[in-house]
């Protein structure tokens, strides 16, 4: 299933943007298909965006089953770098033993309680 990105989103940028194309994704891994997301004419991009509403997948389905389902195409540089960004968090992320998520969310929320 190809997802042309600028028929439901404008912008990459924000959980909106993620909420709105999230549905469409859901429906192409229903089919159990390789899920094409091309983003040609979008130009704002962040990684909260690529987060939210596709790296997700590498949790769900792990890295390699992710790399099997995913292709992102047209993306800008700064597209690019933002997503690639994204995914090496998620693969990073998805790498963690109990014990280091542990440690990293006391680390977060000691910083966040110190402002």
């Amino acid at each position: 299933m190809t997802i042309q990105a600028g028929t439901y989103i404008e912008t990459a940028f924000s959980p909106d943007d993620a909420d709105a194309i999230s549905p469409v994704i859901e429906q192409g891994l229903a089919l159990d298909d390789k899920v094409v997301i091309d983003f040609t004419g979008i130009t704002f991009f962040t990684t909260l965006f690529f987060s939210t509403a596709i790296t997700r997948y590498v949790f769900e389905l792990g890295p390699e089953k992710y790399d099997q389902v995913f292709q992102i195409v047209g993306l800008t540089e700064v597209g690019q770098t933002a997503y690639d960004h994204s995914l090496e968090f998620a693969r990073e992320e998805y790498q963690l033993t109990p014990e280091q998520k542990k440690a990293r969310i006391a680390a977060i929320d000691s910083f966040l309680s110190e402002g």
